[in-house]
């Protein structure tokens, strides 16, 4: 038996200081994932964390790309960026990591993001992601060709992967099998779409992987590819305990670990090794499913368990001191 496991990093909060010991531990276990970045600083509030501006971070982003971790791109950085701006941060991207990004992840409420938020979604859930979500019904652009922050054109030149639906278990593949994928309605300035695990903060992640939940995955054959931000996983200088455990015990398994592009690409592979379409165009019926399921784990996570990023924020302090 064997299977894959790898991340997709959000740089939020990832500082030099507390980002590097997360690396080095992933690193020492031999779990190679994809960590993305911002070319310039947070311009917006409350959006905090390193980007390519400061030498060091600069150093340690290089450091990390050369022991084979991949570096994506997450907007180039928090807060809306004109066209020309974003052009000259892609330069400085290349300049600086030697190539483009293969993997591009929007920031959340970035007005230049690539079908932002709810149009991720086709009707009704687009009108129920609104809903859900207030902030969403900032427009975003980043595909508007009349807009001052239109740049889907680069994008589709550019960027190979996008992130797109999120659920609620370990192996990403059971929920997504077609994951590369082409989405039709939106294949105009992207072009291949993956799904990923829901895991934003280490309170979700520790419920989702773990050593039970690694034996299923491995049990399972499955493919694993979490979404989270390891900004968040260091608490008073130390690793959060619960996924240094779980990092060390895929130490000690033969798993693929693999950064997403990587993962992504040895299934793109095998589907033309075994003469199959080397990215399925998604159907309607079937879209419609990942929403529903895309759906019920933010709204699990958020009003259910209370354990997603806005209770994470808000929260924090609170449960710490529960948890102490």
């Amino acid at each position: 038996m064997s299977f894959t496991f790898t991340i997709i990093d959000d740089t939020d909060d990832a500082f030099l200081d507390t980002i590097k010991p997360i690396y080095d531990l992933l690193y020492e276990n031999g779990v190679l994932i994809t960590k993305t970045v911002w070319v310039y600083p947070p311009r917006d509030e409350p959006s905090s964390g390193d980007s390519l501006q400061n030498p060091e971070y600069l150093k340690f982003i290089q450091d990390i790309q050369a022991k084979g971790f991949e570096i994506g791109l997450h907007n180039v950085g928090s807060g809306d960026y004109t066209r020309d701006e974003i052009l000259e941060g892609l330069e400085e991207y290349r300049e600086k990591l030697g190539g483009y990004p293969d993997i591009h992840i929007n920031h959340s409420y970035n007005k230049d993001s690539i079908y932002g938020g709810h149009k991720r979604f086709n009707f009704p859930f687009n009108k129920i992601v609104k809903m859900l979500y207030p902030q969403y019904a900032k427009n975003f652009e980043g595909e508007i060709r009349k807009s001052q922050y239109f740049w889907g054109d680069e994008h589709k030149k550019i960027i190979k992967f996008s992130r797109n639906h999120e659920f609620g278990g370990i192996n990403t593949l059971k929920y997504d099998p077609r994951t590369p994928y082409i989405d039709p309605k939106r294949s105009e300035f992207c072009n291949l779409w993956f799904s990923s695990t829901f895991a934003p903060n280490q309170w979700v992640f520790n419920e989702l992987i773990n050593e039970t939940t690694i034996d299923q995955l491995e049990r399972e054959n499955g493919t694993c590819i979490v979404f989270t931000h390891l900004g968040y996983f260091m608490r008073d200088g130390q690793i959060d305990p619960g996924f240094k455990s779980t990092i060390e015990y895929l130490g000690r398994k033969k798993g693929n670990y693999k950064p997403v592009s990587d993962v992504l690409n040895d299934i793109i592979e095998k589907r033309v090794t075994e003469g199959k379409p080397r990215a399925p165009k998604l159907r309607s019926l079937v879209k419609a499913r990942m929403e529903l399921q895309h759906l019920m784990t933010r709204v699990k996570f958020r009003w259910m368990t209370k354990l997603d990023d806005y209770a994470f924020k808000d929260l924090k302090k609170e449960m710490f001191d529960e948890k102490d």
